[in-house]
């Protein structure tokens, strides 16, 4: 069993002032130690009023309970190598209760039963026996009416007991969560500190690789995306880094009121920095952009793994495209994600094909701006129905929970969060929608399976770009 908290303690001292309101000379608040399936049953003396020590539970005839249930007494109710029975061992309740055991029971003799001006109340909450209230007065018996407060009191405080133990449960299962966290935050930071190490190096050797490298040289693109992705890298470990100093304070809260101050003011609301918040800081920092500067190195990058894993990758631009408004980092990480799932989930032999069309605006609204498409399509084994709904949800993963290809269900989630936040959309289709691929591309039966990302950026109106230079 839990110890008893210091507020419960407090808690039972005023409950047992509410009894000597009664006129109750001695009240005690007991609870049972390892009450259940034990030969030997303990009770544990929490609170007394008045506040007294043992020998002032010592007097005659008045609050004594039988051998087998002697308390082992904490060091505030007793005294050095000292043991007494608290009650008689005798009637456990009042002669005011009537139960059906003891109605067709002979009466014992007098000298079996307790003086009737004290009363034994178990603490019963769910049917547990959390302890015992004893209480009792040497000038009259109590009745029927006194008896029913007495219960009350009995009631509230197997409520509290029942309260405060689930509470100390709870604070030590928060107390092992906090120490399971801190643990974790430790192996991140041994993690994130080994990754600079090779990243560094890599870096470095993309950088010598430039150098060497004419730009007209087919290898220097890929280079280039190397130092590129160096430095995306770079970025996320500097952003995990702030995210773990920030939520390290949170770890080290005090569990309990006793350790802290009534008077201490709250804590003030925690904020985290918006780089922290999310990967990208896409809402605060949206501009015109030039979605070919984009593009162009995740085409590269994507048709050499594509080369590499026997894929076929086409890619179909109109050759000119308007500015559109979001932001740099955010729509890279956007296209990398789905660029990577349609690289992860064709096998070989598969095709994908990167398409980019223009939406006119209405013309009853002609001051809307174009609306942009990027259409990322493969002809891999698709997305289930069932799971379509569920594809931007956090660690959602559907039938490919089961596959041995390795994935988190996060990409998704975090394209369409960042999608959002530059104010567009991203859809979602399967199989394959026919308007986003060639048709040389894709034949019949590929339009059976695969799948077709979209995603709907807002281009940059005249007005738009003419407001960026004032």
């Amino acid at each position: 069993m839990l110890t008893a908290s210091s507020e419960f303690v407090q808690l039972c001292r005023t409950q047992l002032s509410l009894t000597a309101s009664l006129g109750a000379s001695l009240s005690v608040v007991y609870l049972a130690e390892a009450w259940v399936d034990e030969e030997q049953k303990k009770l544990i003396p929490i609170a007394a009023y008045p506040e007294t020590s043992l020998d002032d539970l010592k007097s005659p005839g008045l609050m004594r309970l039988p051998q087998t249930l002697t308390p082992t007494l904490p060091g505030v109710f007793t005294e050095p190598e000292t043991t007494a029975p608290i009650l008689l061992p005798s009637l456990e309740i009042n002669h005011c209760v009537e139960t059906e055991e003891n109605e067709d029971q002979p009466l014992e003799a007098e000298t079996d039963w307790q003086p009737e001006s004290q009363t034994v109340l178990p603490l019963i909450q769910e049917e547990v026996v959390l302890g015992f209230l004893v209480t009792g007065r040497q000038d009259r018996p109590w009745n029927p009416q006194e008896y029913h407060q007495l219960q009350q009191i009995a009631h509230t405080l197997a409520l509290a007991c029942i309260l405060d133990q689930r509470s100390q449960w709870f604070q030590q299962q928060f107390r092992q969560q906090q120490h399971l966290q801190l643990q974790q935050a430790d192996a991140l930071d041994n993690i994130f500190h080994q990754i600079k190490s090779p990243l560094t190096a890599v870096r470095t050797f993309g950088k010598l690789l430039l150098k060497r490298l004419l730009p007209e040289d087919k290898n220097y693109p890929i280079a280039n995306s190397i130092v590129r992705e160096s430095d995306r890298i770079q970025e996320l470990l500097q952003q995990a880094d702030q995210t773990l100093d920030q939520t390290e304070p949170l770890l080290n809260l005090p569990l309990t009121v006793d350790s802290v101050l009534v008077s201490t003011p709250p804590p003030e609301e925690v904020t985290f920095p918006t780089s922290v918040l999310t990967l990208l800081p896409a809402w605060e920092q949206l501009e015109p952009i030039n979605l070919y500067e984009v593009l162009e190195p995740l085409i590269l990058s994507t048709q050499a793994i594509a080369e590499e894993r026997q894929l076929q990758c086409q890619v179909d631009l109109p050759s000119k495209l308007p500015a559109i408004s979001g932001n740099r980092k955010a729509l890279r990480e956007v296209l990398s994600n789905v660029l990577d799932n349609a690289l992860k989930y064709t096998p070989p032999g598969g095709k994908l094909n990167i398409r980019v069309r223009l939406q006119k605006p209405n013309q009853k609204r002609p001051s809307q701006p174009t609306q942009v498409g990027i259409g990322i399509s493969d002809n891999g084994p698709g997305i289930p129905v069932e799971d379509l709904t569920h594809v931007f949800e956090r660690h959602y993963r559907g039938v490919q929970e089961r596959s041995e290809i390795p994935g988190t269900g996060l990409g998704l989630a975090i394209a369409k969060a960042l999608i959002e936040q530059m104010h567009g959309e991203i859809q979602v289709f399967s199989p394959v929608d026919p308007a986003w691929v060639s048709k040389d591309m894709i034949s019949v039966s590929d339009l059976c399976k695969g799948t077709t990302f979209i995603i709907w950026l807002q281009g940059v109106t005249a007005d738009q770009q003419l407001n960026r230079f004032f």
